[in-house]
This record gives structure tokens, sequence and C-alpha cells, in this order.
């Protein structure tokens, strides 16, 4: 064990290991938006350029 495990609340441990239940799940009182703003779309869809001098993937 890592040692980590004694840092987590009790409570959060315990509801976390409770089975989820049907029918207990409640809608969300603000409705979400699926649509995606035009400019971060385009932004993020911009590739990404490639810098050998910042390549630290091992083995190359």
């Amino acid at each position: 064990m890592d040692g980590k495990r004694d840092l987590a609340p009790d409570a959060d441990v315990d509801e976390q290991r409770q089975p989820v239940r049907a029918g207990e799940a409640e809608p969300a009182d603000t409705p979400v938006p699926l649509d995606a703003d035009p400019a971060d779309a385009a932004e993020q869809a911009a590739p990404v350029p490639v810098d050998d001098e910042d390549d630290y993937r091992p083995g190359s």
C-alpha cells in the first residue's frame, strides 16, 4: 500500500464504495449548452507545430 489511502476522509471513502442505486439521480437544474463557440473550435482544430528540441520522450 502506498500510504495515501489514509489521507482520504472516511465519509468520502465510504460513500464512494456504495453501489449506485437506480432512480436516485436528480436532473440538472441548469441546462448544459451542447454547441461550441466557433472561435474555440477553430483554435482547438489548429495543428500544433512539433519542435524536436522540446521532445522529451524516452527512447528518442
